[in-house]
Parts: structure tokens; sequence; C-alpha cells
């Protein structure tokens, strides 16, 4: 039997999968807008964990991993625009 929140689990594996590769490929070739990439994959991962977190009955774990999500999709986006 699978898990309830699997589908979750494997968008956040997969996600942090790419954020690992992408980043590594940003850093080597310089590019920056895989960098911003990175970043945007890093928030998706981290909003998976939190509504796993949320559908755990964890809503304190839940709470601080959504507000890390928006301040990462919010800083990356004003740096977008500032370059």
């Amino acid at each position: 039997m699978r898990h309830p929140h699997d589908k979750f689990i494997r968008i956040e594996l997969i996600s942090l999968a790419f954020v690992v590769l992408i980043g590594l490929i940003a850093l080597i070739q310089g590019f920056i807008l895989l960098l911003f990439l990175g970043f945007y994959l890093l928030a998706l991962g981290l909003f998976c964990n939190a509504l796993i977190e949320s559908y755990s009955h964890r809503t304190v774990q839940a709470g601080k991993q959504l507000l890390r999500s928006i301040l990462i999709i919010v800083f990356t986006t004003f740096l977008f625009f500032q370059l």
C-alpha cells in the first residue's frame, strides 16, 4: 500500500535532486538564470515538505517550511528583477 502523501514526497525528492544538479551546473558554467531556477526548485521542495507536515498534523513545522518557501520565492523574484 502506498503512503497517502507519496506524490508530495516524490516531488520533494525530485526537486531537491534537480536543485543539486542545476546548482552544480550553475556554479561551474556561471549561468545566473540556472541559479534562480535552482532557488525556485528549492522553494518547491520546501513547499511540498510543508504540505507533508501539514497533512501529518505538525502545523508548527509546516508553517516554518511554508514561510521559508515564501521568503525564498520573494527574495529570488526580487533579485531576478534587480539584475
